[in-house]
């Protein structure tokens, strides 16, 4: 077996895709993509980005964590806001400025996505035999505590 980080890297990036893909496919009688949304995957991907901030982010830094500028970012938000998934405050330590906060609704939408996703997988690994899901355990076990690691 090869330790190259280059070959880990390429197998680490070939793993993502198949993971969103075994779980994600349409017309899968199971799937993320059957659960109707009013959302945008652009949105989701933003609502998914602030679930993991505790006290908001500015737009500016927002629209660098998903890669997209901050004129593109602007009228989501706006939308966002419209449909009370987001809202603005007040940066505490700087008057001028305003930071993007999940509602509840957004909070909510979140956590039923991640809920839905856990059950999907739950069915789907349900189907391996013993071997295989020890196999899994250890692995995941194995990524979780490496991937700790960095920084």
């Amino acid at each position: 077996m090869n330790s190259n980080p280059n070959q880990i890297a390429e197998k680490f990036i070939q793993l993502l895709p198949l993971v969103f893909n075994k779980f994600n496919k349409q017309g899968t009688k199971n799937s993320l993509k059957n659960k109707q949304s009013e959302l945008t995957h652009l949105q989701s991907h933003i609502l998914e980005e602030l679930f993991q901030t505790v006290d908001g982010i500015s737009i500016t830094e927002l629209a660098q964590n998903i890669s997209i500028s901050k004129q593109q970012m602007t009228p989501l938000i706006k939308k966002l806001e419209e449909k009370e998934y987001v809202s603005k405050i007040q940066d505490p330590n700087d008057k001028r400025s305003v930071k993007i906060i999940l509602t509840e609704k957004g909070k909510k939408v979140v956590t039923k996505r991640w809920e839905d996703f856990y059950h999907i997988f739950c069915e789907r690994i349900g189907q391996l035999d013993e071997e295989d899901l020890l196999d899994l355990d250890y692995s995941m076990h194995k990524i979780i505590r490496i991937l700790g690691k960095l920084e």
